[in-house]
């Protein structure tokens, strides 16, 4: 009878041991698979939704801080993500040499421009890229997302009209911060061919004053204080009693402001019903920086003209209304600490009117109370 010797007994293992492994991988990938029918309705701007109080808004938000922390955790996966989705190449380029946003996610945001944009594109991807260890990663928050989508809801909108398969759900409405560059709205509309031609229009009067018939918000925020900002133009989207409100911010009007970004600020800061500093800690670093001589270069306007802006909030407080607030209504956000609270004393223009998560309730209310 012949007997294995030692050598031949790790050979028997390891091949036993491959086997297993293969088997399991198959496993995996078979329910990955699944994944992808899952989410093949979701489209990528879900991963957006913001929205404090609501459980759908919490796994939205931790779908998309898995996937960004998870792909940005290996050099350069931005890329190949990029490449799988259809980024093209010159806009991977610039989001690697011209933008300071983390670039998973930029190239999400450049993604979900397109009206086919579904999540299982996404999964499909790293299913090429074989990375199974970052379908791993995002499958529970995916799967605890897309269970919030089975059903129809009011708060959602679909844009997949063909029949036989079920239609994709999007957001009615989210804002689109990307640099004009990576923005293909704006790129769209300037190449439409069925746009019609501009009429010549005689020349008008440039200081005809605009006459505001609705509120107009207008927030201020450095880059902390960009998920904040977010959520409260969602609130104010899904107002239903108070009609009409805007929310103003600079990123959502490039191209409105670029041939001169200080008058624009200046007239709407006189315009606005309110100006909302949103306070973080970065939007405190930013106004009481011993650096201003340096100019800010930041792609992100909100966050480049903080320090303008708040000079402006200081000689309206002081020289204009004699040390009354009558126009800013600061907001803290939902996780600010004790010690930020702490660090606004001493800016009694800044002090807070409202947290975050109460933001929703309490200004509907106040609006109420202020057209009355």
């Amino acid at each position: 009878m012949e007997v294995l010797n030692e050598y031949d007994t790790i050979s028997v293992d390891t091949l036993a041991l491959e086997e297993i492994l293969r088997e399991e991988r198959a496993a995996e990938i078979s329910k990955l698979n699944t994944l992808s029918k899952k989410v093949c309705y979701l489209h990528t701007e879900l991963l957006y939704y913001r929205h404090a109080k609501s459980k759908i808004g919490a796994a939205c938000y931790e779908a998309w801080k898995t996937l960004v922390k998870k792909v940005g955790g290996t050099p350069n996966c931005w890329r190949d993500l990029g490449r799988l989705l259809g980024v093209t190449q010159d806009d991977l380029d610039y989001i690697m040499n011209s933008v300071r946003d983390d670039p998973v996610d930029m190239v999400l945001k450049v993604f979900k421009q397109n009206e086919k944009a579904t999540l299982d594109k996404v999964v499909d991807a790293f299913v090429k890229m074989k990375r199974y260890d970052i379908l791993k990663s995002i499958e529970d928050p995916l799967c605890s997302m897309a269970q919030y989508f089975n059903k129809d809801d009011s708060g959602y909108q679909s844009n997949d009209k063909m029949s036989g398969h079920k239609e994709i759900v999007t957001l009615k409405c989210l804002s689109n911060d990307l640099p004009p560059a990576l923005n293909k709205s704006i790129v769209s509309k300037d190449k439409d061919p069925n746009k019609p031609k501009p009429q010549l229009q005689p020349s008008q009067n440039k200081n005809v004053t605009v006459i505001n018939d609705s509120p107009i918000l207008f927030l201020t925020y450095a880059q902390d204080g960009l998920p904040t900002a977010i959520n409260i133009q969602e609130y104010v989207s899904n107002w239903s009693e108070i009609t009409g409100v805007k929310v103003v911010t600079l990123n959502n009007r490039r191209e409105d402001i670029y041939k001169n970004p200080e008058k624009f600020i200046r007239e709407y800061f006189e315009k606005a019903d309110f100006i909302v500093p949103i306070i973080t800690p970065g939007y405190l670093q930013q106004i009481t920086s011993n650096s201003s001589n340096v100019p800010n270069t930041s792609e992100n306007l909100d966050h480049k003209y903080v320090n303008f802006i708040y000079n402006l909030i200081v000689n309206h407080y002081i020289h204009v209304t004699g040390c009354l607030n009558t126009k800013v209504r600061s907001v803290l956000p939902q996780n600010a600490n004790v010690d930020l609270f702490a660090r606004i004393t001493m800016y009694p223009d800044l002090l807070p009117w409202t947290y975050e998560t109460n933001f929703d309730e309490q200004f509907q209310v106040f609006l109420r109370k202020d057209n009355s």
